[in-house]
């Protein structure tokens, strides 16, 4: 009998994750966890995904439905924020039955792999960076009762003690993989959304066409796919597209590489082929400033891309050196009017709070955002994940709570010297009033409200913008974590 494995992808809940955004936040399938379905479902395994996050499951909702499946392998998926989740549920599968084998992947464990597994004795074994050759070649072992010690890019238990085998290397051709398992997914149409203004046309979903980054950002985690740049072929993420499109309906896609567009020939190909296939499709993509130019911009317009996601960060120069950004002011405001011109919508991340923070960088901030050409923004409290630089010097430059449950950019957990939790939630909420409350921002969205594609979800982000601007605004009122 084929041995059955079930990837999970812990209960969390959307105040855990998004805090008084949830109404507003962003609900998308795990690709990572629908790969390795697809991969290990063609070697013969039995395999199902189950996403509690997506379904809304409790701790006792999902042990039951994992062992409705009765597997012999648990593949448990975890950022840091749901590391605490993951672990709750693996204990509780432990405890029903010693026999199911409990295995941890995911960004926090490619981080703190042997930290996380002397904390959390409930996995049997950690798979660190990326996971699909690393889990078809674990599984062999486990059938063939091998040695552990032989498969790289692991960490396991030997006498009590984890033990870290050797990196695997990086998968070269990412053509290779299947695509993920979107027929195991909960129904993507009923249990997965946008954000309230991430998308243009429903159903909608996500993709990852590449995995690494080339920038060198000190708050950026690759997870396990590290600072080289791979990427599927222009073809092989047009025919993911037509697969989406044709079989499951979607109609407008967020693709969620860490930076969509370091090849520009892949960019212009897979471009031209969008045209080409004539698809009432639209899409948004995630880009680096010093990446655009004009005329691929508008390139890109026309292939249906009607949003760019782009990390500002700050407006002042000197906070983006300390992280590293390698851009300027001048270069994002610059590329943001570009944008405009190519008719396509821009949004700009930006985060308060960093350690070289000052309130003349919150003013400095403040003023020039509102003068930049932006559709959308999130401010966001700065967050030293681990895996970072940030993580690693946060406490010479200030305050950092490292509780793990804490770390999802919403919630405060570094201030720097010289500055009062106080200060920082007020300086968030404050940019984001005085951006959002604009007549031509406010416009904008009242027109979006009469097409009903918008309206639910436009009502729920409305109402989420609402509760976040109106907590905590005096700067009079401390916001103590610590």
């Amino acid at each position: 009998m084929a041995p059955k494995i079930i990837f999970i992808n812990p209960p969390l809940t959307g105040q855990e994750r998004y805090g008084n955004l949830a109404g507003a936040g962003v609900y998308m399938p795990p690709l990572g966890l629908g790969i390795l379905a697809s991969l290990l479902r063609g070697k013969g395994y039995k395999v199902r995904i189950l996403d509690c996050e997506a379904l809304r499951l409790n701790l006792e909702e999902a042990v039951r439905e994992v062992f409705s499946f009765s597997p012999d392998f648990a593949g448990i998926t975890a950022s840091t924020l749901a590391i605490y989740s993951a672990a709750a549920l693996a204990a509780a599968l432990k405890k029903r039955s010693l026999k199911l084998i409990t295995i941890l992947g995911g960004p926090h464990l490619t981080a703190l792999s042997e930290e996380t597994m002397d904390l959390f004795p409930q996995f049997d074994i950690g798979v660190i960076g990326e996971g699909e050759l690393t889990l078809v070649e674990l599984l062999q072992v486990f059938r063939e009762k091998n040695n552990l010690a032989g498969v790289e890019g692991i960490v396991y238990r030997e006498n009590g003690k984890a033990i870290k085998t050797p990196p695997r290397p990086f998968i070269e051709n990412l053509d290779t993989l299947p695509f993920p398992a979107w027929d195991l997914y909960p129904d993507l149409k009923k249990y997965y959304r946008p954000s309230a203004f991430g998308f243009r046309k429903l159903p909608c979903t996500s993709l990852i066409t590449s995995r690494g980054c080339p920038g060198r950002c000190s708050f950026c985690n690759q997870g396990g796919w590290g600072r080289r740049y791979r990427e599927h072929s222009a073809g092989y993420v047009i025919n993911m597209v037509r697969l989406l499109y044709h079989k499951y309906g979607i109609r407008d896609l967020a693709i969620y590489d860490g930076t969509f567009g370091v090849n520009q020939k892949r960019l212009i190909d897979l471009c031209e082929m969008l045209i080409k296939e004539k698809l009432n499709l639209f899409w948004s993509c995630n880009f680096r400033v010093e990446m655009a130019k004009p005329e691929v911009l508008r390139l890109m317009k026309k292939a249906g891309c009607w949003g760019i996601a782009y990390g500002i960060e700050s407006c002042s120069q000197d906070v983006l050196n300390f992280l590293q950004k390698d851009i300027t002011p001048e270069k994002t405001a610059e590329v943001l009017r570009w944008t405009k011109e190519a008719g396509i919508i821009s949004k700009g991340y930006i985060m308060i709070g960093t350690p070289i923070e000052t309130a003349r960088s919150f003013h400095k901030t403040l003023d020039s955002v509102l003068k930049l050409d932006l559709d959308l923004l999130t401010v966001n409290s700065f967050t030293p994940f681990p895996g970072t630089l940030d993580y690693q010097r946060a406490d010479s430059y200030g305050k950092f709570n490292r509780d793990w449950k804490l770390l999802n950019e919403h919630n405060l957990v570094f201030t720097p010297k010289g500055l009062s939790a106080g200060e920082i939630n007020y300086f968030i909420r404050l940019i984001t009033r005085k951006f959002y409350l604009r007549p031509r921002i406010l416009w904008r969205y009242i027109k979006m409200s009469f097409n009903p594609y918008f309206f639910k979800l436009l009502f729920n982000g409305l109402v989420s913008f609402a509760r976040f601007t109106t907590r905590n605004i005096s700067i009079n009122k401390e916001v103590t974590l610590f």
